[in-house]
């Protein structure tokens, strides 16, 4: 049978390893809100880029289609010449 004092001594045991458990899960949240925190600015990052990229390749759509049809239309001026010289 546990005495007074054996059982006291149990649980303060229990105590420290609750103390050093609850001390390293919370040294752990700490890493992981670093990380989740890290892992936000770069996703906001590539948000930001992808967006970027988007306007940038919708700008070049604008561009190639006013050169196309720049080119469609000096073509078709050519074939104007070629055919009234005919």
């Amino acid at each position: 049978m546990l005495t007074d004092v054996d059982k006291m001594a149990s649980l303060e045991a229990k105590v420290k390893e609750l103390i050093k458990h609850t001390t390293g899960l919370k040294r752990r949240a700490v890493q992981l809100e670093s990380r989740l925190r890290e892992a936000d600015a770069k996703l906001a990052r590539h948000v930001a880029d992808s967006r970027r990229w988007e306007k940038e390749r919708e700008w070049l759509r604008g561009r190639l289609r006013k050169i196309l049809g720049e080119l469609a239309l000096i073509e078709h001026r050519e074939d104007d010449r070629q055919t009234s010289k005919s």
